[in-house]
């Protein structure tokens, strides 16, 4: 499982144990994931369920530079930009 950037997490004001987030990819198809409260140390984590899948589907890889947009009006995240690892 990925985790929330602590930004986003802040902003959007997550607090409970679970909470709905949509993912949007680069050609608009939004899916629904859970983000799921994990305590790490004295600190609060979240990890987004589903986030190994989203990867897979939209030609990810691990080290690629990801930009999103996060609208929290609508928990929404857009991803909005992909630097790939291998760009030279």
């Amino acid at each position: 499982m990925q985790r929330m950037p602590a930004d986003i997490v802040r902003i959007g004001g997550f607090k409970n144990k679970v909470h709905q987030l949509k993912v949007m990819n680069m050609k608009g198809k939004t899916i629904d994931m859970n983000l799921r409260r994990q305590k790490n140390g004295d600190a609060v984590r979240y990890a987004i369920e589903g986030w190994p899948m989203f990867m897979k589907d939209n030609g990810l890889h691990s080290g690629d530079t990801l930009h999103f947009t996060f609208v929290c009006s609508q928990n929404l995240l857009i991803l909005s930009k992909v630097d790939p690892v291998n760009a030279g």
